[in-house]
């Protein structure tokens, strides 16, 4: 696998995690609307999102096989959230953990990148520089 294909499921996880982030931060926007139910991202494919990565993180493979699902998730009730008094199943902490969490996903997926972006660079300038 070059280390542009392997930038695929990158991209792929990053798209993930930006998606998540605004549906986390809708859900918050919804704390006190009765009846509103949270929801998450949920993978529908049969591999798992670390899986993409570490597919990603491997030096050899085929590029075929890196190539993102064309909807390799959906939104979905978060079946853990409880159900608070009015039928709201946000909490705040619950939410803010998860956009925590989320962030530093995002952040590590974009460092990989810049890795692999900037190894590119150095081997397009003949190792100088």
């Amino acid at each position: 696998m070059s280390i542009i294909d392997s930038l695929a499921p990158l991209q792929q996880a990053l798209n993930y995690h930006l998606e998540r982030q605004t549906l986390l931060t809708a859900n918050l926007a919804q704390v006190d609307t009765p009846g509103y139910k949270a929801q998450d991202l949920y993978r529908t494919d049969e591999g798992s999102f670390e899986g993409t990565l570490e597919l990603a993180l491997s030096s050899s493979g085929d590029a075929e096989a890196a190539a993102p699902a064309a909807s390799p998730w959906e939104v979905r009730h978060d079946p853990y959230a409880p159900l608070g008094p009015d039928g709201n199943s946000v909490s705040l902490d619950r939410e803010s953990v998860k956009i925590a969490t989320n962030n530093l996903r995002y952040d590590a997926i974009s460092s990989m990148i810049r890795i692999r972006l900037d190894d590119l660079r150095y081997a397009a300038q003949d190792g100088k520089g």
